[in-house]
């Protein structure tokens, strides 16, 4: 039996999605060859990072070690279980560390998942394991966000799980309280923070859930300068797609595309966002990829790295079925189910309907003799000028 049981099956999801085994989009195959280019620089001495595999490996079976607290796992006292994907992401946050110190590599995570894939309670195990595991002497734990209700949303599986594990408690000296975790010995903390910590804080770890949901970047910014004094502090932004294409998340997700793209060097962020892949190059080029279809099932299975697991299959394409017949559905479902970015909260009409009604064999003259309207819209400056006709034709009895 393998020594790193958690590692192996990291290092196997990521070689299998590269080989397309996997369905995933582009920026997850970007994720996983970078991963697996980084472990070929690693043997030489000059390469500034190493994967050290027993660190990968602890932090993996620490958070097996966290119980469930809701649903049919919880019923039954079950713990949590890895899959190979939430292996991938665990392994590479806290497996590679510099060279010259022995300190964790990545300061900063950035994963996108659409709802139901498990991201709270993984993060809430990582919360907690920043809190013990970490041996960071006064460890400040942060679950941030903008609402009350959205701050508990990762700190609230997290006091669970630290309620339902007595040998948690003991071996580390943990004070279970209504709105803190609490360790006596080194005064580590972890609690919920709406808007940014106060003044003197020193975060070693913040987790920002739904950071899509954020208009400015105050809580980020205040989180990252406070964390100066730490070692190995670890930003964690955990969120889905949202349609503020003006909000600092969405810059955030630009950044790492580029990152993972080669354009820009940032060894310190680690950046996983599942998803739908765009439509890239022109139609006609040898180099042109059609967009992912967001009415089709399988695109489900693709966007959702736990489709049958802590998502359901069958009510995922119910959701994705509603959305197809109700306009006023899809950009919710796109964005929370398929981490797409939608650039509007509503729709006016179904645009599936719309290109379904589509006579691509007609032609202008078809129209001859009939009632026209024609709509133009002029461009001052910069904008688009556009005209658009619209005729009724005859109808037949």
């Amino acid at each position: 039996m393998s020594k790193h049981p958690h590692v192996a099956a990291a290092n196997r999801y990521a070689k299998d999605v590269v080989a397309g085994k996997i369905p995933a989009c582009r920026w997850v195959r970007l994720a996983c060859q970078r991963h697996l280019d980084d472990l070929a620089k690693s043997k030489d001495r000059a390469y500034p990072y190493r994967f050290d595999p027993d660190a990968a490996e602890k932090w993996c079976r620490f958070i097996e070690m966290m119980p469930h607290t809701k649903g049919r796992w919880a019923a039954k006292s079950e713990k949590l279980k890895l899959e190979p994907w939430q292996a991938f992401k665990t392994a590479c946050i806290f497996g590679w560390l510099r060279k010259s110190d022995g300190f964790r590599r990545f300061r900063k995570a950035l994963i996108l998942e659409p709802r139901k894939n498990g991201k709270s309670a993984w993060a809430a195990s990582v919360g907690l394991g920043m809190l013990t595991i970490d041996k960071e002497y006064g460890a400040e734990v942060y679950s941030g966000a903008t609402t009350e209700k959205q701050a508990w949303e990762v700190f609230r599986p997290a006091r669970l799980m630290a309620a339902k594990t007595p040998a948690l408690q003991s071996h580390y000296g943990i004070t279970v309280n209504a709105s803190n975790l609490h360790i006596l010995a080194n005064g580590s903390r972890f609690e919920p923070v709406i808007g940014t910590p106060g003044d003197g804080s020193s975060p070693s770890c913040a987790i920002v859930d739904e950071y899509h949901e954020h208009d400015t970047d105050a809580l980020v910014s205040t989180m990252e300068t406070g964390m100066g004094a730490r070692d190995q502090a670890l930003l964690l932004i955990i969120t889905t797609a949202g349609s503020n294409i003006a909000g600092p998340c969405y810059q955030m997700v630009l950044e790492a595309r580029l990152m993972l793209d080669g354009v820009t060097d940032d060894p310190e962020l680690f950046a996983l966002m599942y998803g739908v892949d765009a439509a890239r190059g022109k139609p006609g080029d040898d180099d042109y990829e059609p967009a992912d279809d967001w009415t089709k099932p399988e695109t489900l299975r693709k966007a959702n790295p736990n489709f049958g697991v802590s998502v359901k299959g069958d009510w995922l394409e119910k959701q994705q079925r509603d959305a197809i017949a109700n306009a006023r559905k899809a950009s919710a479902f796109r964005t929370k189910h398929l981490n797409e970015w939608v650039f509007a909260r509503e729709a006016y009409f179904n645009v599936a309907k719309w290109m379904a009604a589509a006579q691509p064999g007609l032609k202008l003259e078809d129209y001859a003799g009939m009632s026209c309207w024609v709509g133009v819209d002029l461009a001052s400056k910069i904008d688009i000028a556009a005209v658009t006709y619209l005729r009724r034709p005859a109808m037949t009895l």
